[in-house]
């Protein structure tokens, strides 16, 4: 879409849309030339017209609430077509899921019509299966135990890597896969922050502030979906358990749920009746088996060659050790410090200051801070004052972000001694670093009917950015986007044409 972020309105949900304007930025094309210079229906046999009013589903996962399944309407019981998100936790890699199956909809404008498919029981029309490991950089592909990826990559499509959104976190990522939004529009900027118009803190580890929709702008595409005529289900993606429009389906975060589990789940939503380190190859051959599953048991109900498999990650991961600590309370003066609320989006050290503080603190801090990046030969940081904040990032344009924003080296962790010294410093990955790193770079591949009229088997595509992907769900599901940053008609690699 051309140069704006958008903010999208809950108005939509009545059929109708509005946008707010947040700034302009780099086109697509740029962003795409600053990495090239990093690294150059509803039954058996009846009649078509019956097919046209079968029901749509669409199904959906959250990752960080405990719950179970919320009951569905009971006057519509059939998950024929649906959009089935699932998070699987892999301790470094948090493997979710998103599957969408769908019929026509009475009552709804279409695209023009949608080609139906027969398994031997029923019709089908497009079905989309999200999938994302959060953590999983596209070079785990490389260590010789994901057959089943390697395979799939095989007989469909691939990007030799997607970047993530900045900050390349968990949750603002999980939000613009399903949005389309840069975090600064869709308001999810960090894992952690706070938001002075409504003087409360978000974290996604807290349920009630995951559940309270005021977090969370933008149209996500289970909400696209229901507008459309379909039905929505979600396993443990962030933002489908909120208490404003969510998922018709939803399980939430349970870390008890083992991988097949949640595979097994999401099995059983379909067969609803009609009325280096040896431990993360363990972990990511686990998500590989379960990949394999997956597929297995399509095959077994003869999916297989009906659905629509997208497999994405949110972002990298990079090896942190405690030979790479920035210890910023010996840059920030005792003075300064003092009137400093809690650290916001880790790694970053997003600074904000406290209520009451001096009106000059933010100048202060800004100060100090990039005083010692001008006299220190390897800072292993850059600062900048939130409205200075390099446009490829996309992130100045909400009070969600913090005055002060410090990015640091890939690697590298912003601490204090207080801490290291009452709790140590826990080696390990870390996420959340400049976007375009190539520690920080995600996968995505994809394969099913649509793509197959597109593409040659085994195409690997030119990278691009996951703003593309909400985009491309649109288009699987013969559904017309609401406004985002993403250009998937203009300079998106995946170019649809002719149309489905």
């Amino acid at each position: 879409m051309a140069e704006e972020s958008y903010e999208m309105s809950r108005s939509r949900s009545d059929a109708s849309r509005s946008t707010d304007q947040h700034g302009e930025y780099n086109s697509e094309e740029e962003q795409m030339n600053l990495l090239n210079k990093e690294e150059q229906s509803d039954s058996e046999e009846e009649e078509e017209e019956e097919l046209e009013e079968d029901e749509e589903w669409a199904i959906i996962v959250d990752e960080n609430e405990v719950d179970g399944i919320h009951d569905f309407e009971k006057d519509n019981p059939t998950l024929r077509y649906a959009c089935i998100a699932l998070a699987i936790g892999l301790l470094f890699i948090i493997f979710k899921v998103a599957m969408v199956r769908f019929t026509h909809d009475s009552g709804h404008t279409e695209r023009g019509a949608e080609r139906l498919y027969y398994n031997g029981s029923e019709y089908f029309a497009s079905t989309v299966i999200l999938i994302s490991f959060d953590g999983f950089r596209p070079d785990y592909l490389n260590r010789g135990v994901t057959p089943n990826l390697k395979q799939f990559a095989n007989d469909g499509i691939m990007a030799s890597y997607m970047h993530p959104a900045f900050p390349p976190s968990t949750f603002p990522n999980h939000w613009t896969l399903v949005t389309g939004l840069y975090p600064e529009a869709h308001g999810i900027v960090a894992n952690l922050f706070y938001d002075p118009d409504i003087n409360s803190v978000f974290s996604h580890s807290n349920s009630t502030s995951t559940a309270d929709h005021r977090w969370w702008k933008g149209e996500p595409i289970w909400t696209t979906s229901r507008i459309n005529g379909r039905r929505t289900g979600s396993i443990m993606w962030p933002g489908s358990e909120t208490n404003y429009n969510p998922p018709d389906m939803v399980v939430k975060y349970n870390g008890t749920m083992s991988t097949k589990e949640k595979m097994e789940t999401t099995l059983s939503w379909l067969d609803l009746p009609y009325d280096n380190r040896p431990q993360m190859n363990e972990y990511i051959e686990e998500a590989d088996t379960s990949i394999g599953y997956l597929l297995s048991e399509l095959k077994e109900r003869n999916l297989d060659s009906h659905a629509h498999i997208v497999i994405v990650s949110d972002h990298g991961m990079a090896d942190v050790t405690d030979k790479k600590l920035i210890f910023y309370d010996d840059i920030l003066s005792p003075d300064v410090l003092k009137h400093v609320r809690d650290r916001e989006a880790l790694p970053l050290l997003d600074l904000r200051p406290s209520p009451g503080a001096p009106k000059d603190t933010v100048q202060k801090i800004y100060d100090q801070l990039y005083n010692y990046t001008q006299t220190v030969k390897e800072p292993h940081f850059q600062v900048y004052l939130r409205e200075d904040v390099p446009d490829r990032f996309h992130y100045k344009h909400s009070n969600r972000i913090t005055p002060v924003v410090a990015i640091p080296d890939v690697g590298y962790s912003f601490v204090t001694h207080t801490q290291v010294d009452e709790k140590g410093f826990q080696k390990g990955g870390n996420h959340g670093y400049d976007n375009l790193a190539a520690d920080m770079r995600a996968i995505f591949m994809a394969k099913g009917p649509k793509i197959d009229r597109v593409y040659k088997q085994g195409t690997v595509l030119a990278p691009f950015f996951n703003t593309e992907v909400y985009g491309l769900l649109t288009e699987l599901l013969n559904m017309d986007a609401p406004p985002n940053n993403g250009t998937l008609h203009a300079d998106f690699p995946i170019s649809f044409s002719p149309p489905f």
